[in-house]
Protein backbone atom coordinates (compact mmCIF):
# COMPACT_ATOMS: atom_id res chain seq x y z
CA UNK A 1 0.00 0.00 0.00
CA UNK A 2 1.28 3.07 -1.06
CA UNK A 3 1.59 6.36 1.11
CA UNK A 4 -0.70 8.81 0.88
CA UNK A 5 0.04 11.72 -1.11
CA UNK A 6 -1.18 14.03 1.96
CA UNK A 7 1.29 12.49 4.24
CA UNK A 8 3.79 12.93 1.61
CA UNK A 9 3.30 16.80 0.91
CA UNK A 10 2.84 17.17 4.70
CA UNK A 11 6.27 15.90 4.97
CA UNK A 12 7.71 18.38 2.29
CA UNK A 13 6.45 21.11 4.23
CA UNK A 14 7.64 20.56 6.89
CA UNK A 15 11.24 19.49 5.64
CA UNK A 16 10.65 23.23 3.79
CA UNK A 17 10.02 24.92 6.39
CA UNK A 18 12.43 23.61 8.59
CA UNK A 19 15.09 24.47 6.07
CA UNK A 20 13.89 28.05 5.99
CA UNK A 21 13.73 28.65 9.53
CA UNK A 22 17.20 27.28 9.72
CA UNK A 23 18.36 29.99 7.23
CA UNK A 24 16.98 33.01 9.03
CA UNK A 25 18.64 32.39 12.04
CA UNK A 26 22.14 31.12 10.53
CA UNK A 27 22.70 33.41 7.74
CA UNK A 28 22.72 37.02 9.43
CA UNK A 29 26.55 36.70 10.06
CA UNK A 30 27.90 36.22 7.00
CA UNK A 31 26.66 39.87 5.91
CA UNK A 32 28.88 42.52 5.83
CA UNK A 33 28.89 45.38 8.15
CA UNK A 34 27.43 48.69 7.14
CA UNK A 35 30.32 51.14 6.53
CA UNK A 36 28.18 53.99 7.95
CA UNK A 37 29.08 52.97 11.34
CA UNK A 38 32.98 52.23 10.47
CA UNK A 39 35.39 55.01 12.05
CA UNK A 40 38.80 54.39 10.48
CA UNK A 41 42.34 56.09 10.86
CA UNK A 42 41.81 57.73 14.16
CA UNK A 43 45.49 59.03 15.33
CA UNK A 44 46.09 59.40 18.90
CA UNK A 45 50.06 60.56 20.38
CA UNK A 46 50.01 60.60 24.35
CA UNK A 47 52.54 61.33 27.10
CA UNK A 48 51.90 59.96 30.41
CA UNK A 49 53.89 58.96 33.21
CA UNK A 50 54.55 55.34 31.89
CA UNK A 51 53.71 53.30 28.63
CA UNK A 52 50.69 51.47 30.12
CA UNK A 53 49.37 54.90 31.35
CA UNK A 54 50.12 56.40 27.78
CA UNK A 55 48.26 53.66 26.38
CA UNK A 56 45.23 53.74 28.58
CA UNK A 57 45.03 57.08 28.19
CA UNK A 58 45.04 56.99 24.27
CA UNK A 59 42.48 54.70 23.85
CA UNK A 60 40.28 56.85 25.60
CA UNK A 61 41.13 59.67 23.52
CA UNK A 62 40.65 57.49 20.16
CA UNK A 63 37.10 56.03 21.36
CA UNK A 64 36.14 59.68 21.93
CA UNK A 65 37.46 61.05 18.85
CA UNK A 66 35.96 57.84 16.76
CA UNK A 67 32.34 59.12 18.32
CA UNK A 68 32.52 62.83 17.38
CA UNK A 69 33.68 61.89 13.72
CA UNK A 70 30.47 59.54 13.82
CA UNK A 71 28.05 62.31 15.92
CA UNK A 72 29.36 64.39 12.76
CA UNK A 73 28.64 62.00 10.00
CA UNK A 74 25.57 61.10 10.79
CA UNK A 75 23.86 64.00 12.75
CA UNK A 76 22.45 67.07 10.93
CA UNK A 77 25.46 69.85 10.49
CA UNK A 78 22.63 72.42 12.85
CA UNK A 79 22.19 69.99 15.54
CA UNK A 80 25.86 68.33 15.52
CA UNK A 81 27.35 70.54 18.00
CA UNK A 82 24.80 70.06 20.74
CA UNK A 83 25.70 66.01 20.80
CA UNK A 84 27.79 66.10 23.91
CA UNK A 85 30.60 62.93 24.24
CA UNK A 86 29.47 60.62 26.40
CA UNK A 87 31.52 59.08 28.99
CA UNK A 88 33.63 56.08 28.03
CA UNK A 89 31.55 53.64 29.84
CA UNK A 90 28.33 54.73 27.18
CA UNK A 91 30.98 55.14 24.42
CA UNK A 92 32.08 50.94 24.83
CA UNK A 93 28.32 50.47 24.94
CA UNK A 94 28.16 51.77 21.43
CA UNK A 95 31.22 50.27 20.11
CA UNK A 96 30.88 46.61 18.74
CA UNK A 97 34.82 46.28 18.35
CA UNK A 98 37.97 48.08 17.65
CA UNK A 99 40.99 47.35 16.18
CA UNK A 100 44.75 49.11 16.49
CA UNK A 101 46.34 49.86 12.70
CA UNK A 102 49.63 50.40 13.93
CA UNK A 103 51.21 51.68 16.92
CA UNK A 104 54.56 52.35 18.98
CA UNK A 105 56.05 52.63 22.07
CA UNK A 106 58.22 54.64 24.54
CA UNK A 107 58.90 54.62 27.98
CA UNK A 108 56.52 57.57 28.53
CA UNK A 109 54.83 57.74 24.94
CA UNK A 110 51.92 55.88 23.21
CA UNK A 111 51.22 56.84 19.12
CA UNK A 112 48.78 54.35 17.83
CA UNK A 113 46.04 54.52 14.69
CA UNK A 114 41.99 52.62 15.40
CA UNK A 115 39.86 51.93 13.85
CA UNK A 116 36.04 51.37 15.72
CA UNK A 117 32.99 49.28 14.42
CA UNK A 118 30.15 50.57 16.50
CA UNK A 119 26.88 49.53 16.72
CA UNK A 120 23.93 50.30 14.24
CA UNK A 121 21.11 49.92 16.53
CA UNK A 122 22.71 51.33 19.86
CA UNK A 123 24.41 54.18 18.20
CA UNK A 124 20.62 54.93 16.34
CA UNK A 125 18.88 54.48 19.96
CA UNK A 126 21.30 56.87 21.56
CA UNK A 127 20.62 59.98 19.14
CA UNK A 128 16.81 59.04 19.16
CA UNK A 129 16.85 59.90 22.81
CA UNK A 130 19.11 62.62 22.15
CA UNK A 131 16.30 64.12 20.36
CA UNK A 132 18.73 64.92 17.14
CA UNK A 133 17.87 64.40 13.86
CA UNK A 134 20.19 62.34 12.16
CA UNK A 135 20.51 59.49 9.36
CA UNK A 136 21.42 56.07 9.89
CA UNK A 137 21.28 54.87 5.90
CA UNK A 138 24.40 55.15 3.74
CA UNK A 139 24.68 55.43 0.05
CA UNK A 140 25.99 52.73 -2.57
CA UNK A 141 28.76 53.91 -4.13
CA UNK A 142 28.98 56.85 -6.24
CA UNK A 143 31.87 56.95 -9.31
CA UNK A 144 33.44 60.28 -9.38
CA UNK A 145 34.77 61.21 -12.92
CA UNK A 146 37.24 64.70 -12.24
CA UNK A 147 37.22 66.45 -15.33
CA UNK A 148 39.80 69.29 -15.53
CA UNK A 149 38.70 72.25 -17.92
CA UNK A 150 41.82 74.25 -19.33
CA UNK A 151 42.09 76.67 -22.09
CA UNK A 152 39.17 75.72 -23.77
CA UNK A 153 40.46 71.80 -23.65
CA UNK A 154 38.53 68.72 -21.11
CA UNK A 155 40.86 66.75 -19.55
CA UNK A 156 39.95 63.37 -17.86
CA UNK A 157 42.77 60.73 -18.70
CA UNK A 158 45.41 62.99 -20.34
CA UNK A 159 48.48 63.67 -18.28
CA UNK A 160 48.54 67.38 -16.21
CA UNK A 161 44.54 66.75 -15.32
CA UNK A 162 45.51 67.80 -11.69
CA UNK A 163 42.08 67.61 -10.75
CA UNK A 164 42.21 63.83 -11.22
CA UNK A 165 45.22 63.43 -9.03
CA UNK A 166 43.72 65.28 -6.04
CA UNK A 167 41.40 62.93 -5.99
CA UNK A 168 42.93 59.91 -6.64
CA UNK A 169 45.07 61.12 -3.98
CA UNK A 170 42.35 61.77 -1.30
CA UNK A 171 41.50 59.20 1.49
CA UNK A 172 37.77 59.12 1.19
CA UNK A 173 36.71 56.07 3.41
CA UNK A 174 33.81 56.13 5.51
CA UNK A 175 31.54 58.51 4.44
CA UNK A 176 27.65 58.49 3.80
CA UNK A 177 28.34 58.14 0.35
CA UNK A 178 31.80 55.94 -0.60
CA UNK A 179 33.28 56.99 -3.76
CA UNK A 180 35.52 55.44 -6.31
CA UNK A 181 37.91 57.10 -8.92
CA UNK A 182 38.31 55.65 -12.01
CA UNK A 183 41.65 54.11 -12.76
CA UNK A 184 42.12 55.51 -16.25
CA UNK A 185 43.01 51.83 -18.04
CA UNK A 186 42.25 51.25 -21.62
CA UNK A 187 38.69 50.34 -20.77
CA UNK A 188 38.17 53.64 -19.19
CA UNK A 189 39.09 55.56 -22.27
CA UNK A 190 37.54 53.08 -24.48
CA UNK A 191 33.84 54.12 -22.24
CA UNK A 192 34.50 57.43 -21.76
CA UNK A 193 35.72 60.10 -23.92
CA UNK A 194 37.54 63.22 -22.82
CA UNK A 195 35.82 66.02 -25.21
CA UNK A 196 32.08 64.15 -24.51
CA UNK A 197 32.47 64.21 -20.97
CA UNK A 198 28.77 65.40 -20.46
CA UNK A 199 27.56 63.77 -23.69
CA UNK A 200 28.35 60.28 -22.74
CA UNK A 201 26.91 57.28 -24.44
CA UNK A 202 24.43 55.93 -21.78
CA UNK A 203 25.54 52.28 -22.35
CA UNK A 204 29.15 53.10 -21.72
CA UNK A 205 28.65 54.76 -18.76
CA UNK A 206 26.36 51.92 -17.27
CA UNK A 207 29.41 49.63 -18.50
CA UNK A 208 31.82 51.40 -16.25
CA UNK A 209 29.26 51.73 -12.94
CA UNK A 210 29.46 48.22 -13.58
CA UNK A 211 33.25 47.27 -13.52
CA UNK A 212 33.18 50.02 -10.20
CA UNK A 213 30.42 48.15 -8.76
CA UNK A 214 28.94 52.07 -8.46
CA UNK A 215 25.14 52.57 -8.35
CA UNK A 216 25.63 56.26 -10.14
CA UNK A 217 28.10 58.48 -11.21
CA UNK A 218 28.99 62.28 -10.68
CA UNK A 219 30.59 64.51 -13.23
CA UNK A 220 32.83 67.05 -11.32
CA UNK A 221 34.32 69.84 -13.51
CA UNK A 222 37.10 71.62 -12.02
CA UNK A 223 37.61 74.84 -13.77
CA UNK A 224 40.20 77.59 -12.57
CA UNK A 225 40.75 80.81 -13.47
CA UNK A 226 42.89 82.50 -16.03
CA UNK A 227 45.82 83.58 -12.94
CA UNK A 228 45.09 79.96 -11.18
CA UNK A 229 45.29 78.11 -14.88
CA UNK A 230 48.42 79.67 -16.07
CA UNK A 231 50.34 77.98 -13.05
CA UNK A 232 51.27 75.01 -14.04
CA UNK A 233 53.60 73.69 -11.27
CA UNK A 234 51.28 71.51 -8.87
CA UNK A 235 53.96 73.64 -5.90
CA UNK A 236 53.70 77.10 -6.93
CA UNK A 237 51.98 79.76 -4.43
CA UNK A 238 47.94 79.44 -5.61
CA UNK A 239 46.40 82.49 -6.79
CA UNK A 240 43.11 83.09 -8.21
CA UNK A 241 39.83 81.30 -7.79
CA UNK A 242 38.75 77.66 -8.70
CA UNK A 243 34.82 76.64 -9.53
CA UNK A 244 33.71 73.02 -9.23
CA UNK A 245 30.37 72.23 -11.05
CA UNK A 246 28.61 68.84 -10.46
CA UNK A 247 26.46 67.04 -12.63
CA UNK A 248 24.07 63.93 -12.16
CA UNK A 249 23.94 61.07 -14.34
CA UNK A 250 21.57 59.23 -12.96
CA UNK A 251 18.61 60.58 -15.84
CA UNK A 252 18.38 60.71 -19.95
CA UNK A 253 21.48 63.41 -20.05
CA UNK A 254 23.66 64.80 -17.12
CA UNK A 255 22.03 67.50 -15.15
CA UNK A 256 23.81 70.45 -13.40
CA UNK A 257 23.08 70.39 -9.68
CA UNK A 258 25.49 73.01 -7.86
CA UNK A 259 28.60 74.84 -8.44
CA UNK A 260 31.24 75.09 -5.42
CA UNK A 261 33.61 78.72 -5.51
CA UNK A 262 37.08 78.82 -3.68
CA UNK A 263 39.34 81.25 -3.39
CA UNK A 264 43.31 80.41 -2.79
CA UNK A 265 44.77 81.05 0.64
CA UNK A 266 47.92 82.83 1.41
CA UNK A 267 50.53 80.32 1.79
CA UNK A 268 48.34 77.84 -0.45
CA UNK A 269 49.86 75.61 -3.11
CA UNK A 270 48.12 74.87 -6.02
CA UNK A 271 48.34 71.11 -4.98
CA UNK A 272 46.71 72.23 -1.60
CA UNK A 273 43.68 74.22 -3.12
CA UNK A 274 42.85 71.53 -5.95
CA UNK A 275 42.97 68.87 -2.29
CA UNK A 276 40.72 71.71 -1.06
CA UNK A 277 38.69 71.25 -4.15
CA UNK A 278 38.06 67.65 -3.16
CA UNK A 279 37.35 67.79 0.19
CA UNK A 280 34.76 70.74 -0.56
CA UNK A 281 33.08 68.59 -3.25
CA UNK A 282 33.17 64.77 -1.41
CA UNK A 283 31.38 67.70 1.91
CA UNK A 284 28.99 68.47 -0.89
CA UNK A 285 27.81 65.20 -1.43
CA UNK A 286 27.74 64.15 2.24
CA UNK A 287 25.43 66.84 3.12
CA UNK A 288 22.78 66.41 0.03
CA UNK A 289 22.42 62.43 0.97
CA UNK A 290 22.33 63.20 5.02
CA UNK A 291 19.37 65.90 4.33
CA UNK A 292 17.75 63.20 2.47
CA UNK A 293 17.31 60.50 4.63
CA UNK A 294 17.09 62.35 7.80
CA UNK A 295 15.52 60.60 10.47
CA UNK A 296 14.36 61.47 14.38
CA UNK A 297 13.42 59.91 17.73
CA UNK A 298 9.30 60.17 16.23
CA UNK A 299 10.00 57.96 13.50
CA UNK A 300 9.95 54.45 14.71
CA UNK A 301 7.31 53.03 12.35
CA UNK A 302 5.95 49.22 11.64
CA UNK A 303 5.86 47.97 8.30
CA UNK A 304 4.13 44.78 6.89
CA UNK A 305 5.24 43.24 3.32
CA UNK A 306 4.28 40.01 1.83
CA UNK A 307 7.42 38.37 -0.08
CA UNK A 308 6.67 36.69 -2.95
CA UNK A 309 8.75 33.43 -3.75
CA UNK A 310 9.25 30.53 -6.25
CA UNK A 311 12.28 28.71 -4.16
CA UNK A 312 13.93 29.00 -1.08
CA UNK A 313 16.96 30.12 -2.34
CA UNK A 314 15.53 32.99 -2.88
CA UNK A 315 14.24 33.85 0.48
CA UNK A 316 17.69 33.38 1.87
CA UNK A 317 18.67 36.44 -0.97
CA UNK A 318 15.68 38.17 0.67
CA UNK A 319 16.88 37.56 4.15
CA UNK A 320 20.49 38.27 3.64
CA UNK A 321 19.63 41.70 2.05
CA UNK A 322 17.24 42.91 5.12
CA UNK A 323 19.84 42.18 7.44
CA UNK A 324 21.91 44.35 5.39
CA UNK A 325 19.13 47.76 5.38
CA UNK A 326 20.48 50.14 8.00
CA UNK A 327 17.47 51.10 10.53
CA UNK A 328 15.66 48.15 10.07
CA UNK A 329 14.72 46.35 12.98
CA UNK A 330 12.35 43.50 14.86
CA UNK A 331 11.69 41.48 11.90
CA UNK A 332 8.96 39.08 12.24
CA UNK A 333 7.56 36.31 10.21
CA UNK A 334 4.20 36.11 10.29
CA UNK A 335 3.49 33.40 7.86
CA UNK A 336 4.72 31.21 5.39
CA UNK A 337 3.68 29.35 2.02
CA UNK A 338 5.38 27.83 -0.61
CA UNK A 339 5.26 31.25 -2.66
CA UNK A 340 4.78 33.54 -0.04
CA UNK A 341 6.19 34.89 3.72
CA UNK A 342 4.84 37.40 5.57
CA UNK A 343 6.30 39.91 7.26
CA UNK A 344 6.39 42.46 10.01
CA UNK A 345 9.09 45.01 10.71
CA UNK A 346 10.43 47.82 12.44
CA UNK A 347 12.10 50.74 10.63
CA UNK A 348 13.42 54.16 11.83
CA UNK A 349 11.81 56.23 9.15
CA UNK A 350 9.20 56.80 6.96
CA UNK A 351 7.93 55.39 4.12
CA UNK A 352 10.02 57.36 1.84
CA UNK A 353 13.20 56.45 3.84
CA UNK A 354 12.29 52.97 4.04
CA UNK A 355 11.96 53.13 0.47
CA UNK A 356 15.45 54.79 -0.03
CA UNK A 357 17.12 52.36 2.04
CA UNK A 358 15.79 49.45 0.30
CA UNK A 359 17.08 50.62 -3.02
CA UNK A 360 20.45 50.33 -1.61
CA UNK A 361 20.41 46.47 -1.25
CA UNK A 362 18.64 46.18 -4.77
CA UNK A 363 14.95 46.32 -3.02
CA UNK A 364 12.38 47.73 -3.59
CA UNK A 365 8.42 48.41 -2.16
CA UNK A 366 5.68 47.40 -4.27
CA UNK A 367 1.99 47.81 -4.75
CA UNK A 368 0.81 48.94 -1.24
CA UNK A 369 -2.95 47.13 -0.44
CA UNK A 370 -4.94 49.00 2.25
CA UNK A 371 -6.45 46.50 5.03
CA UNK A 372 -9.42 44.74 3.73
CA UNK A 373 -9.45 45.44 -0.06
CA UNK A 374 -8.49 42.29 -1.50
CA UNK A 375 -6.98 39.84 1.14
CA UNK A 376 -6.61 39.03 4.84
CA UNK A 377 -2.91 39.70 5.99
CA UNK A 378 -3.31 37.82 9.17
CA UNK A 379 -6.45 35.86 10.80
CA UNK A 380 -6.47 38.12 14.05
CA UNK A 381 -7.89 41.64 12.39
CA UNK A 382 -7.54 43.33 15.42
CA UNK A 383 -3.61 42.86 14.48
CA UNK A 384 -4.24 43.91 10.65
CA UNK A 385 -2.11 46.39 9.45
CA UNK A 386 -3.38 49.40 7.84
CA UNK A 387 -1.29 49.19 4.37
CA UNK A 388 0.62 45.73 3.37
CA UNK A 389 3.21 45.71 0.64
CA UNK A 390 4.74 43.84 -1.27
CA UNK A 391 8.41 43.72 -1.40
CA UNK A 392 9.96 43.13 -4.68
CA UNK A 393 13.86 42.10 -5.75
CA UNK A 394 16.04 41.56 -8.29
CA UNK A 395 14.47 38.14 -9.53
CA UNK A 396 11.18 38.32 -8.19
CA UNK A 397 8.54 36.87 -9.17
CA UNK A 398 5.54 38.71 -10.91
CA UNK A 399 2.56 39.39 -8.79
CA UNK A 400 -0.88 38.76 -10.81
CA UNK A 401 -3.13 41.74 -10.75
CA UNK A 402 -6.22 42.05 -8.67
CA UNK A 403 -4.93 39.21 -6.43
CA UNK A 404 -2.88 38.96 -2.92
CA UNK A 405 -2.90 35.28 -3.55
CA UNK A 406 -3.08 34.44 -6.82
CA UNK A 407 0.32 32.44 -7.53
CA UNK A 408 3.24 34.23 -9.14
CA UNK A 409 5.21 33.91 -12.47
CA UNK A 410 9.42 34.45 -12.45
CA UNK A 411 10.37 37.41 -14.51
CA UNK A 412 13.70 37.62 -15.78
CA UNK A 413 16.79 38.84 -13.48
CA UNK A 414 17.49 42.12 -14.99
CA UNK A 415 19.37 43.96 -12.45
CA UNK A 416 17.03 47.29 -12.11
CA UNK A 417 15.32 46.35 -9.01
CA UNK A 418 15.92 49.80 -8.62
CA UNK A 419 18.16 52.49 -8.39
CA UNK A 420 19.83 54.72 -5.45
CA UNK A 421 20.21 58.89 -6.67
CA UNK A 422 22.34 60.79 -4.61
CA UNK A 423 21.58 64.14 -5.76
Amino acid sequence: MGIPYQAIYCKFIILTVGFIFLCWFNMGSANAYDSLFVVENVKVDVTAGNSVAAQNQAFDEAQNEAFRILAQRMVVEAQAASVSTPNALTISSLVKDYEVTDEQFSATRYVGTYTFRFREAAVSKFFSVSGVSFTNVGSKTLLILPVFQRDGRNMIWSEGNLWMQSWSNARLSGGLVPVEVPIGDLMDIADIDEDQALSYERRNLDRMLARYNAAEAAIMIAVPDKNLAGLRNEGDLAVGRLRISIYRTDRANAEHVQDIFLKSNAQETVRNLYDRGVSSAYDALQRDWKRKTLSSAAQNNEFHVRVPLVNIRQWVQVKNSLNNVSGLSDVSVLSMKKTEVRLSFQFRGDLKHLHDALLRVNMSLGQGYPNGSVHKFTDNQRSAPEMIYDLMYRGAPRIKSKSFYNGAESVPNNGNAGTVHTF
